[in-house]
């Protein structure tokens, strides 16, 4: 039933079921309530409204308590215990006007409770009240669900941004992974063949979440590319066209942090500017502690017009290990509110190329055991920040 149906049997006002126990109650409040209106369908008891509502749920549903055999109270928690009649809006009529009585009711999930003898003004007043709240509410989730809906639907159209396949290099091994912290993601990475068989590789970070975020990181993933193809050699060529686009030719107030580099895999040789990014780490062969970090040569795209970045060049060599990741990572909080770190990253990797030898190493297991680190570090702490990590290993 939609939130615009609550007057759908024969134009009614609203279906109403009323459970009492007494004849001279159900036939007064039948009366009254149909005469406004209104579609009723009196039971007598307990046991007998719970098998009415799953036949079909009512709009709304007056409760006496003292009845044989089942209680009001019995028969308001059952139906909130129950997804499918949860949200009903549940009105107690009842002779009892003690304190305790009214709070029980409240606390099994009533939504309000008349004094018996009730005035019908009074009963009229509540029920429109609590059908008027019920249609809101619906409407409201019919808005919840179709946002969802759409979500979902955007974190598929954002997964498609992204390579289904790694390109397949000889003595290379490549693992990437996206984790968003909501349906949609502000971090991105991409892989993607160049010209003279080189290697263009991204990770970056939209800064803020949600919908906006996700929507400016397609502009900077399709800018990023289609840069990249115009200039597939000079990384800086490409940060300054997508930052004057970003500038002048949109109207938001957002920027992305961005590593971006270009990785001849014949030579080893990678050519990278790092746009406000997190540090690269290149980890050395049989040297887990040293470690190089590929630090930022500019600032954000999208942040200052006319920006300059600097160019950097690394070499990798046989058995060296690349690690580029998102503040997601870095920035993960503990249940105590503590941030993973860097030293816990670094310690990560360290730990596993301690614990695997030659053969069994690789991209992704290096990516699995930060990722499950973070994880085991987070505990039950909700997931704040998007997450993504790319590893390359020269084999």
């Amino acid at each position: 039933m939609t939130s615009d149906q609550s007057d759908h049997l024969g134009g009614s006002k609203g279906d109403i079921l009323i459970v009492d126990d007494t004849p001279a109650n159900l036939r007064l409040l039948s009366q009254m309530l149909i005469e406004h209106g209104f579609q009723v369908r009196p039971v007598p008891d307990g046991a007998l409204a719970l098998a009415a509502v799953q036949v079909e749920p009512p709009d709304l549903i007056l409760l006496d308590i003292r009845m044989p055999e089942m209680s009001g109270y019995e028969v308001c928690e059952r139906l909130k215990a129950d997804g499918k009649t949860a949200d009903i809006p549940i009105i107690f009529i009842s002779a009892l006007d003690a304190v305790q009585d009214k709070i029980k009711a409240f606390s099994t999930g009533g939504v309000d409770y008349v004094t018996k003898p009730f005035r019908i003004e009074e009963v009229l007043a509540r029920v429109e009240t609590h059908l008027a709240l019920r249609k809101l509410q619906k409407r409201l989730q019919d808005a919840n669900r179709r946002m969802e809906r759409e979500l979902t639907l955007a974190a598929e159209v954002q997964a498609g941004f992204m390579p289904r396949t790694l390109p397949d290099l000889a003595g290379w091994d490549m693992a990437v992974a996206l984790k968003p912290a909501r349906e949609t993601s502000g971090d991105f990475y991409d892989i993607y063949q160049l010209p003279a068989g080189r290697l263009g590789i991204v990770v970056a970070d939209v800064v803020d979440k949600g919908v906006g975020a996700a929507l400016f990181m397609a502009l900077s993933w399709s800018l990023l590319r289609t840069s990249a193809a115009e200039y597939p050699d000079q990384p800086v060529r490409v940060f300054d066209a997508v930052n004057h686009c970003i500038q002048h030719d949109t109207s938001v107030l957002q920027f992305v942090t961005v590593f971006y580099g270009v990785l001849d895999p014949a030579a080893g040789k990678l050519r990278y500017c790092n746009a406000g990014h997190c540090p690269a780490y290149l980890f050395r062969a049989g040297e887990p502690q040293r470690v190089e970090a590929l630090t930022a040569t500019g600032a954000a795209l999208g942040l200052i017009d006319g920006m300059s970045w600097a160019e950097k060049t690394v070499q990798l060599a046989a058995g060296d290990l690349l690690v580029l990741y998102t503040d997601g990572i870095t920035e993960a909080r503990s249940e105590r509110e503590e941030l993973f770190g860097s030293e816990r990253l670094l310690a990560s990797v360290r730990a596993c190329l301690a614990t695997a030898n030659r053969l069994e190493l690789s991209a992704r297991l290096v990516q699995d055991a930060i990722l499950a680190d973070v994880l085991q570090f987070a505990g039950n702490a909700p997931q704040s920040d998007d997450i993504a990590l790319a590893v390359l290993r020269r084999q």
